[in-house]
């Protein structure tokens, strides 16, 4: 008498068990779509942001190769024009005047004052 009160049961947890898992299993493949595709999108604003990262990059090293050249070529053009002026005699000809104040100076004994005999009671 109970058995097909029994078997009835069984049948409605039984399907109540198929329809739940038959949801979950709809919702993670939707949820798996949906991060397909959120993924292909975020990797073509990666690509994207990547492209423009580089182009940035590219800009700020050209700009800083061509400071680099600039600085050099002012440089080169001042000691350029250094090394194009003539040599001036004077300068050369002090510097044997100057060595000789230095030979002079040399030659005067340094003068030094003679330290005080230390006390014999030990207070200053």
């Amino acid at each position: 008498m109970m058995l097909p009160l029994l078997t009835f049961a069984s049948g409605v947890i039984a399907g109540a068990l198929g329809v739940r898992m038959v949801k979950n299993a709809k919702a993670k493949a939707d949820s798996k779509i949906a991060d397909l595709r959120a993924a292909n999108l975020k990797a073509a604003d990666v690509k994207a942001a990547a492209r423009e990262g580089a182009g940035k990059a590219q800009t700020a090293v050209r700009e800083a190769a061509v400071s680099g050249l600039l600085a050099i070529e002012r440089t080169s053009a001042g000691l350029r024009t250094r090394l194009a002026t003539p040599v001036e005699e004077a300068p050369v000809a002090a510097a044997p005047a100057e060595a000789e104040t230095v030979k002079e100076n040399a030659a005067e004994p340094v003068k030094t004052e003679p330290t005080p005999p230390a006390s014999p009671s030990g207070a200053a």
